[in-house]
């Protein structure tokens, strides 16, 4: 009996002993269930690309992670804890190093060895636009990173204790005196978090030069400059052997409505007639916010700072080939603020969730909001001449109370807009790829649209980093033929729900052209779109 006792003993010993020597090196810590750790998990995506594993963890949990790791990244504790203190403090002394994103915490500061001087906002558009690290700044770290960033907690360096490793500069290259990222003994402290809107391979380079820094078993730079060469080279042999086909449409969204270049629309227009796109829905407008001079919406702080998107767009593209679309976000007031927020619930124009809750969401059956989005499409039209105007979340909001005629509603909406926006200007639609599930879930009946002809193209948010997932989206997109040639299938390239390279985005548009579709939108007009993407797309695919 002793026997199997101690044999059952030593049976625990040897698995915890293999859990321990398995647990990754890298901890990222995200103080709240929602918008950090959404930030955690891409950074935990761009390590693994790097070959690093990490473990993504709340407050709550991370005292056995912190146990095993070398490297721990601590994002959004803006008020910790003396329990949290305590452990960040009793990691670093055991020589592991911590990485302290966004706060002015006197307690994380002091333990970091640096001084803050407080939150602030962008005094100018693009202020912070770019992290441009110093050459001789730690082993692997990029030379830059893009990112524009509208807030800071803004830190300098404790003499003797840290030092500053990278600076922001503005959209111009203007160093703006404000420190990105300072290194010390203990770790790292950055004055914002690093965002998903771009430039990912630097942002992966520096996150795994970081962990390079604590243990270069986890990364060096030799072994990761060699991948990066045969990453490259088999990516452009792919990308040559394609060939491109007549008639395509090559659509890209721009979600910031402001192109690559805020204040420069002639170089994103240059950039994208290079690349060979054909159509750019331009983010101008929604039920909340205008970035051009509306009599009938808000004017947005992009509108008063960078002037008339649409006017500029349009003047640039001008000659170019590109067709330009008005993109109109209707039953949702992302972008509003707070005071037109309040006058919506105030018009009883606002959703509420199945628990009740207010949302940012517009009801569809309110004749008010119907109207209103017409009379913006009429005055996009009247004010300018546009090749297209593109709807987005023509839908109810999942998780609200719907009717049953819900659909119904939808679809009604969509043919009152085909009577005010007037061929040959386009009216092309954003929908859920999900078809028929999307009926029941948000009221979107997109393919009565197609068959009514009341919309010249539907275009799919087919977001997916699965061949399979993508598939089953186009078997149904081409099970009618004569429905196939006008639908358009988004590639979600850097959205939330996936993230592609150039192999996987040229994957995707040969697979839409098995199933004969009209052609693919890319989302998003990103850095990684204009560094990682359309490099490799004008070889041979566009």
């Amino acid at each position: 009996m002793f026997d199997r006792i101690r044999k059952s003993v030593a049976i625990a010993v040897v698995f915890l002993a293999a859990s321990v020597l398995a647990a990754p090196k890298v901890a990222i810590v995200a103080h709240d269930p929602g918008y950090y750790t959404s930030l955690a998990k891409h950074a935990g995506r761009w390590l693994k690309g790097e070959g690093i594993d990490s473990s993504v963890v709340v407050p709550s949990g991370m005292k056995e992670s912190l146990a095993s790791a070398k490297v721990v990244f601590a994002i959004g504790f803006a008020e910790p804890t003396p329990a949290e203190v305590a452990e960040f403090s009793s990691f670093v002394k055991r020589g592991g190093k911590l990485v302290v994103f966004y706060t002015a915490s006197p307690a994380l500061a002091n333990l970091m060895g640096v001084k803050v001087l407080g939150y602030k906002t962008a005094p100018y558009p693009g202020a912070w636009s770019s992290m441009d690290f110093d050459s001789s700044a730690f082993p692997g770290c990029p030379r830059s990173i893009l990112q524009t960033s509208t807030v800071l907690q803004r830190a300098i360096p404790v003499k003797g204790r840290s030092w500053t490793v990278a600076n922001w500069l503005d959209r111009n290259g203007k160093a703006t005196g404000d420190a990105a990222w300072i290194q010390s003994a203990a770790g790292f402290w950055m004055t914002h978090v690093l965002l998903a809107d771009g430039d990912e391979a630097a942002k992966a380079q520096l996150l795994a030069a970081i962990c390079g820094t604590a243990d270069s078993s986890l990364w060096n730079t030799a072994s990761f400059a060699a991948r990066v060469r045969a990453r490259e080279s088999a990516t452009r042999a792919l990308a040559v052997a394609q060939t491109p086909r007549k008639g395509e449409i090559h659509a890209v969204w721009d979600h910031s409505g402001c192109g690559l270049y805020p204040g420069n629309w002639k170089r994103t227009i240059a950039l994208l007639k290079a690349s060979r796109v054909t159509d750019l829905f331009v983010n101008v407008a929604g039920a909340g916010f205008a970035h051009y001079p509306s009599a009938i919406l808000p004017h947005s702080k992009t509108f008063a700072q960078e002037g008339d998107q649409m006017a500029q767009c349009l003047a640039a593209a001008k000659g170019s080939g590109i067709r330009v679309h008005a993109w109109v976000l209707c039953f949702t007031a992302t972008r509003a603020t707070p005071d037109v927020l309040e006058d919506f619930r105030k018009k009883g124009w606002r959703l509420k969730d199945k628990g009740g809750r207010l949302t940012e969401y517009l009801d569809p059956s309110n004749a008010a909001v119907r109207a209103r989005l017409l009379a913006v499409a009429d005055e996009l039209q009247a004010k300018y001449k546009l090749d297209g105007i593109h709807l987005d979340f023509v839908r109810w909001y999942e998780r609200s109370d719907k009717p049953k005629n819900a659909a119904e509603t939808i679809t009604r909406f969509v043919a009152d807009m085909r009577t005010h926006v007037r061929r040959p200007c386009w009216l092309t639609t954003a929908v859920l790829g999900k078809y028929p599930s999307c009926v029941a879930a948000v009221g979107q009946n997109w393919e009565t649209w197609l068959a009514a002809n009341l919309v010249d193209y539907a275009v799919p948010m087919d977001y997916t980093e699965s061949p399979a997932q993508f598939e089953s989206f186009l078997r149904q997109h081409g099970a009618n033929k004569s429905y196939a040639r006008r639908i358009i299938a988004g590639i979600g390239v850097t959205a939330n729900e996936s993230r592609l390279d150039a192999r996987g985005v040229i994957d995707q548009i040969n697979a839409s052209r098995r199933y004969g579709l009209a052609g693919n939108a890319l989302f998003d007009l990103d850095v990684t779109l204009e560094k990682q993407i359309l490099p490799y797309l004008r070889l041979g695919i566009w």
